[in-house]
């Protein structure tokens, strides 16, 4: 199928005759923009393509091997479907095929042959086939007449229009993304192959090396690279697993280049790249710095805690939760750094006063001012309606099983109930969340859900969200909540929410499939009549729901009206072309290979070796080495991957390229696009890049691909592998015989 994608910043261009470009580094660029970049400066940085080569309307170019999967990006080096992507986005994948028995996560996992592979439980791999510019499509309905909310529902409608009608076919799984907040969108259909089997694995003291305490920091010693194997069914198309499954064969497979980098060379990325909001107004900067961002950071920090206490109990929980705690703790220092980076940057302040220079400007060119000058002051209206309700909004939002403290049993009673009270309201009022085909769903996979519960799990989070609640200034405590306490403090409190909390997870109708059953069968009138302490108050969250949910939408409405404004404003203004906010469509980011100054009096190089994973070993999680890599170092047995200058084994690098979550697992290229090695991290100092990239600060963190292939060959004895890739130029050949 035909992909055609039209850049976003030609939108602009009719208006910016004159535009100036971003900073070089800066940009996740659409991939058929390279054509409108500095490419005489590419060239002389290194830069060694034609842009069709890195995007192509008509023929095989690099984005056919890159692919979505999980959570982040994986790329094709086979043309028999081997993908390479980060451990960390495999994670699940090895988790879920382990246990106390055969602990892939631990140890590790090698396939010595492609009937030994085993299936990445709930993956898929999307290969992009069609993209295209519909802005006119969506916005057709569009009047200037028309309500916020009017507006919204009409742009909803035609995206979803667009998607069934690029889905009737069959065969794809289509959505339509807006760009620079809703000043254009666009079409993005995928194929999508649902049988991904783990081929080679490190083991987790290689792929999760460091651990937390590593995430985000520089230097890095982490091994973080899955072998994973794309499979069709006999026919080529998407199938689920089947031993008669047969390897996809795709139109591109990337080459390998081990001939190293030097500090300055240039890098480029392509992935797919999850969200920034880089061009919001001060008055939402304000609100994640002061409120949201804060909240969450705390949030995330309980619920780590009580998931690291639970892991401890036994191996089978520790393999159950680890994949959560990974998850959660890598959101939590994400949140935490984005708050000491936004304060670094100085981004609120910058924001300000760039508007109040907008504001002075607008004062003196009458025509801007009639389309943009209200503009500001309404964003700040609906972030303060947004930093009103928050606190309240969030903790109602989990008591209903959404959001964070994740309570599941939460979740259940409030379907249940939700249910219940909807089922009299005429279609067109009842509340989508309750409706009967959700109710539905969940029946079909009860008595999985009972057998996963974790009564005592939740009794903790329930404690956590009363504690949480009972913490609030008194001017914003929840009647909810009170009502539930009394006027209790201190140590009766505690012990009043201790025994609430027992009360909700030792509910007969929550603890069963048969008290689940019971309550799902039972209408509104029945439930108010058991006058039960826990329904009621999930009858109580139900009624919240709603008016959340409305004034969600409508507070939504109007900043999607009101953002493209802003933006198109502010670009006109600052005479920029802009570059569209991350949203996991592909993406495109170059630069160098490059270390950075962290702080005053130290500066950082651009390469770590396997010297400082030694250096850091402790003999303990999640600084052990394993013995027979420590052996390979004392050897100095590296194969053919040792590099050529340093004689070191190379482990991970730097680069100036601009890449956020979901990027993870993208490959790194020269500039003959040739794979150097996988993105796995950001730095701890460019964290708050997804609202102000820093150039000074802001880096990638790869892991190199000699030391993926070094590991492969001597950890995990996978070096067959290498017969399927294609090196580039001279590289050497492995002890197995590889050719040169």
């Amino acid at each position: 199928m035909r992909i055609r994608v039209l850049a976003v910043a030609l939108l602009l261009v009719s208006v910016l005759a004159n535009a100036l470009p971003l900073r070089a580094e800066e940009g996740m660029w659409l991939p058929d923009t390279v054509s409108k970049l500095p490419l005489a400066k590419m060239r002389k940085m290194g830069f060694a393509l034609k842009p069709e080569d890195v995007f192509s309307t008509t023929g095989v170019s690099l984005k056919d091997a890159i692919v979505i999967t999980d959570g982040g990006t994986g790329e094709f080096v086979s043309p028999d479907g081997l993908m390479l992507t980060n451990h960390h986005v495999a994670f699940d994948g090895i988790a879920s095929a382990s246990s106390p028995e055969k602990d892939y996560l631990t140890n590790g996992f090698t396939a010595r042959s492609r009937g030994e592979e085993i299936p990445a439980k709930g993956y898929d791999c999307k290969v992009l086939v069609e993209a295209r510019e519909v802005t006119s499509e969506v916005l057709s309905g569009v009047k200037d007449t028309m309500s916020p909310d009017e507006r919204l529902a009409a742009i909803e409608a035609k995206r979803k229009e667009l998607v069934e009608a690029a889905q009737k076919a069959g065969g794809v799984q289509a959505q339509v993304s807006e760009m620079l907040n809703g000043l254009s969108y666009y079409l993005y259909a995928y194929v999508v192959y649902k049988d991904v089997r783990i081929v080679y694995a490190p083991p987790k003291n290689i792929g999760f090396f460091g651990g937390d305490d590593d995430n985000f920091d520089w230097p890095r010693h982490t091994g973080d690279f899955t072998f994973m194997r794309v499979y069709t069914g006999p026919d080529g198309k998407p199938a689920e697993y089947s031993e008669k499954n047969i390897p996809y064969h795709p139109k591109k497979f990337l080459t390998i280049s081990t001939a190293g980098y030097k500090e300055g060379d240039f890098v480029m990325i392509m992935g797919y790249p999850g969200r920034t909001t880089r061009y919001r107004e001060a008055s939402n900067i304000a609100l994640s710095y002061e409120v949201q961002l804060p909240f969450l950071v705390e949030v995330l920090n309980d619920q780590i805690e009580l998931l690291r206490e639970e892991s401890r109990k036994d191996k089978k929980t520790e393999l159950e939760l680890a994949s959560q705690i990974f998850g959660l703790s890598n959101t939590w220092k994400n949140f935490e750094g984005s708050v000491k980076g936004l304060r670094r940057a100085k981004l609120l302040e910058k924001r300000r006063a760039e508007e109040a220079e907008f504001t002075k400007y607008l004062e003196a060119h009458p025509d801007m001012k009639a389309k943009y000058g209200d503009v500001i002051p309404q964003l700040d209206k609906m972030n303060n309606r947004i930093r009103k309700n928050f606190y309240s909004d969030r903790l109602i939002q989990a008591l209903s099983g959404v959001g964070l403290p994740q309570i599941p049993v939460l979740s259940v009673a409030t379907l249940a109930v939700g249910n219940a009270l909807d089922k009299g309201k005429p279609a067109a009022e009842r509340f989508p969340r309750f409706s009967d085909p959700a109710v539905n769903a969940f029946k079909a996979q009860i008595k999985e859900l009972v057998a996963a519960r974790n009564p005592e799990l939740d009794a903790k989070g329930l404690r956590m969200l009363f504690q949480i609640a009972s913490q609030l200034p008194e001017s914003e405590k929840l009647p909810l909540f009170e009502n539930l306490f009394g006027k209790k403090t201190g140590a009766a409190r505690k012990e009043a929410e201790a025994a609430f909390a027992q009360q909700i997870v030792n509910h007969p109708n929550l603890k069963s499939v048969e008290g689940l059953n019971q309550l799902f069968g039972l209408n509104a009138d029945q439930l108010r009549t058991m006058n039960d302490p826990v329904i009621n108050m999930v009858m109580e969250v139900v009624k919240e729901l709603p008016e959340i949910d409305r004034r969600t939408q409508n507070i939504t409405a109007q900043l999607g009206k009101l953002r493209p404004l802003y933006i198109e404003g502010m670009a006109k203004f600052r005479n920029t072309i802009l570059y569209p906010d991350a949203n996991r469509t592909l993406r495109f980011t170059y630069g160098e290979v490059k270390g950075y100054k962290p702080f005053d009096g130290a500066r950082y190089d651009y390469f770590t070796t396997l010297g400082g994973v030694l250096d850091k070993d402790t003999g303990k999680e999640p600084f052990d080495v394993p013995a027979q890599l420590k052996d390979l170092a004392a050897r100095k047995d590296f194969g053919t991957w040792a590099d050529p200058k340093s004689n070191e084994m190379q482990v991970a690098f730097l680069s100036t390229t601009d890449i956020t979550g979901g990027n993870s697992g993208s490959p790194i290229l020269n500039g003959r696009g040739e794979m150097l090695g996988l993105a796995f991290d950001g730095n701890y100092e460019g964290l708050g890049s997804d609202y102000v990239f820093n150039p000074e600060l802001t880096r990638t963190i790869n892991v190199d691909i000699r030391y993926v292939l070094f590991l492969a060959e001597k950890m995990g004895g996978a070096s067959y592998l290498f017969k399927e890739l294609q090196f580039a130029g001279k590289a050497a050949a492995a002890s197995t015989g590889r050719k040169k």
